[in-house]
């Protein structure tokens, strides 16, 4: 065999050699690969969440309920006598103070009545005047000047009934307020009991609501309360009535709630949602991204336990605060799947992330 072909031969076994080499290099290659793969596979079916640490704060729990503002009284300010109306003193919306004259009605006879009053009480009291001295001389009987103090007695109470006939022409305001509404003009006949006017009072303003069986007991006489108005103003005040007898139409209780209203700021028959502080407890303030629902529709969080678990617990919503959201029901310290709620179910092993407070 020539060296050429010895030559040929050898370097031809060398690159068979060369290439099964790298093919069985490739295929050990290639196995670790694929057990890599599927320690990666392993790995992945724990779902990946992001989580945070939520410790439980004191809150306040409140009820909550729909009501509105009402004028603290209106009176509708009435006749006590018969008579025409001779002058109207204020107009619609004006302020009052009590005892001020609103309406004044025509005096017609009453002035006479009562001069007439005031003349017989002279004469009766100059009769009794004189059966004292004729009974101090003897000339008259005990009896007789008993008769003659009676007498007396009536002329001065028919006076005060006709000065107070008099007055009656004078419809007052039964208290500080506004007169709200004018009911009669000049020239018209009052007779007793038919309206002047309307004097409303509306400092204090109060706030009324309905509250359900389920909350009664919790509403006492005296708790601080607060309100916000349609009109978007925040008003404080305190609960000064709570019924004691349910709407059998409703089945709720009526409750009040009285605030200052110096200025006469706050209007009647304004929308307003009112808070009324019943108890403290302890709760959690997380974003409300991460409450969810169980498969029956119930609302809650899932958190871990058991280091890598998801577990889904029920949760009573209190309220919110700013963009967070108030929930009882969770131990003192939770970690709260914050990101991929949705993903897990109970029991699911999870790898999580931890986020900061500000995140």
């Amino acid at each position: 065999m020539s060296k050429t072909v010895k030559t040929s031969l050898i370097t031809l076994s060398v690159l068979i050699f060369w290439m099964f080499t790298g093919i069985f290099s490739n295929d050990d290659e290639g196995s670790n690969s694929v057990i890599e793969i599927e320690g990666n596979t392993a790995i992945n079916n724990s779902t990946l969440v992001s989580a945070r640490i939520f410790n439980a704060k004191p809150k306040i729990s409140f009820v909550v309920l729909r009501g509105r503002t009402e004028s603290d009284r209106n009176v509708y300010i009435a006749a006590e006598t018969t008579g025409i109306v001779e002058n109207i003193y204020f107009e619609k919306g004006d302020k009052v103070k009590k005892g001020e004259i609103i309406c004044k009605q025509s005096i017609d006879a009453r002035k006479a009545k009562l001069d007439e009053a005031n003349a017989l009480m002279k004469q009766k009291e100059l009769e009794w005047q004189a059966s004292k001295t004729l009974v101090e001389k003897g000339y008259r009987s005990q009896t007789q000047l008993a008769a003659s103090s009676a007498a007396y007695d009536a002329s001065k109470a028919l006076v005060k009934q006709m000065e107070q006939e008099l007055d009656n022409i004078n419809i007052r305001a039964p208290f500080d307020g506004i007169f709200n509404e004018k009911l009669a003009e000049i020239g018209d006949f009052l007779s007793i009991g038919k309206p002047c006017g309307k004097v409303v009072d509306y400092d204090p303003i109060k706030i009324t609501a309905q509250v359900s069986e389920k909350e009664i007991l919790s509403v006492k006489n005296g708790l601080p309360g607060r309100a916000n108005l349609s009109t978007g103003e925040k008003v404080e005040g305190l609960v000064t009535y709570v019924s004691n007898t349910a709407d059998p139409a409703t089945r709720t209780f009526r409750i009040e709630m009285e605030v200052e209203n110096n200025n006469l700021s706050y209007k009647d028959g304004l929308t307003a949602e009112i808070f009324i502080p019943i108890k403290e407890i302890n709760g959690h303030l997380i974003p409300p991204s991460s409450l969810t629902l169980n498969e029956v529709g119930e609302v809650g969080v899932r958190h871990i336990v058991d280091k890598n678990k998801a577990k889904f617990s029920k949760v009573e919503i209190l309220g919110d605060e700013n963009e967070l959201v108030w929930i009882s029901g969770l131990p003192e310290k939770v970690t709260i799947i914050t990101v991929g709620h949705e993903f897990v179910s109970n029991g699911d092993s999870v790898n999580y992330r931890l986020q900061d407070e500000n995140s």
